[in-house]
């Protein structure tokens, strides 16, 4: 089941919900950059003590890995604005149909219709 083109409005729309996410994320980047980042663990005081070192660790590798996944979700939504640009979002990149105005409305920076992606998901 095939979506239907958006409208010059809904991706004007969709293109500020895109942009706002983006500065979101950027913005989570920087702070959890700033909480992995190993000076300012060795700044904040800990002794010796093997569970504050133990802790300290395990926060710092959390921060990273979320940082991490907020870089990956950049990299979507830098994709989804620059197809906006060249006019191909929406389109889904394996059948080249229109993707669902429901899928790109969960997931704004998708390249695949519901089907395809299924499809990806079980191997077929």
């Amino acid at each position: 089941m095939a979506g239907r083109p958006l409208t010059q409005k809904q991706l004007r729309v969709r293109r500020e919900e895109l942009e706002a996410e983006r500065a979101q994320l950027l913005a989570q980047v920087r702070e959890l950059d700033a909480e992995a980042d190993v000076n300012n663990w060795r700044e904040g005081g800990f002794d010796d003590d093997p569970a504050d070192a133990g802790s300290a660790s395990f926060e710092r590798e959390t921060a990273q890995s979320l940082s991490n996944h907020a870089r990956r979700l950049l990299t979507e939504i830098d994709d989804a604005l620059r197809r906006i640009e060249a006019g191909t979002y929406g389109v889904c990149e394996r059948c080249g149909e229109m993707i669902e105005p429901e899928r790109l409305e969960a997931i704004p920076y998708t390249t695949m219709c519901l089907e395809c992606k299924r499809r990806e998901e079980t191997g077929r």
